[in-house]
């Protein structure tokens, strides 16, 4: 696909164009997309490898899912020796890292370990004429530890370091000038332009324009994805729908290089890696 991309010092300023439309989405198509009985994700894949031409970003979300996944060992190793894609992280995703998903491994690990124990013994001791919210609790806590159970496993911050090791060795970290997108960000979140406009903060915003950013890159260093993949765990619809990315993010990047985006849980990502 052709594009307007410019010398590869201009690609902030192409991104920047994108998100404030100078250049024309085709809106319309994406929609369309969407809106097909599979969305446009698992219609994309195939039979091709769902690998090949592929770019994989990783929200701030799957870093400690990431490091405390079954197969987390598996996935490392596939990216680090096999993938034959291009990794990014969004710098905005170490920031939001640091600031508050690390603060909940350091900061709150005992105190809900402790917690947590402590309201199993309680409701072991409740009454057997309450035994139906004994069954409602009991599962209410083991749903909390299969869905948060590494932020207090004494193991998360290692296996994070081995992830974050991943992503130095192999994933490109873009930024995009704050500065120049800080009003368009504005007026997204006014008409609700995704991503971001479901939070007060403008970090979701951020996230995509540096994800755009690094695809950007990557283009201008000779890799042209076919496919560009966002990992995360946020399920809000300013990102997607049943799995399904809002239209307009398909279109941004559609204009952008040309490729397909789709939105995978951790979950997809481990069971496409090969055994």
């Amino acid at each position: 696909m052709e594009n307007d991309l410019g010398p590869p010092q201009d690609c902030n300023r192409a991104v920047a164009k994108i998100l404030n439309r100078e250049i024309d989405l085709v809106a319309i198509g994406a929609l369309e997309s969407a809106l097909e009985p599979n969305g446009n994700a698992d219609a994309a894949l195939g039979s091709q490898d769902p690998f090949e031409g592929t770019v994989i970003a990783f929200d701030t979300n799957v870093f400690l899912r990431l490091s405390n996944h079954p197969r987390s060992a598996d996935v490392i190793d596939f990216l680090r020796t096999s993938f034959p894609g291009k990794l990014l992280l969004p710098g905005q995703v170490i920031q939001e890292f640091w600031n508050n998903q690390l603060n909940a491994v350091e900061t709150l690990a005992s105190t809900i370990r402790k917690h947590a124990e402590n309201l199993r013994k309680e409701v072991e001791k409740i009454d057997s004429d309450y035994a139906e919210f004994a069954t409602r609790f009991q599962g209410l806590i083991d749903e909390f530890q299969s869905s948060y159970g590494y932020i207090y496993d004494e193991g998360t911050l290692r296996r994070i370091k081995l992830a974050v090791s991943l992503l130095s060795e192999k994933a490109l970290v873009p930024y995009c000038r704050r500065n120049e997108l800080s009003s368009i960000a504005l007026i997204r979140k006014r008409t609700k332009t995704p991503p971001g406009f479901k939070d007060e903060l403008d970090g979701d915003f951020f996230v995509w324009a540096d994800l755009l950013l690094g695809v950007a890159t990557l283009e201008r260093e000779g890799f042209h994805p076919s496919r560009v993949v966002l990992v995360t765990h946020d399920s809000k619809t300013d990102w997607s729908r049943n799995g399904v990315p809002h239209p307009i993010l398909s279109a941004e990047m559609r204009a952008l290089c040309g490729a397909t985006f789709q939105i995978w849980s951790l979950d997809k990502l481990a069971k496409l890696v090969p055994d």
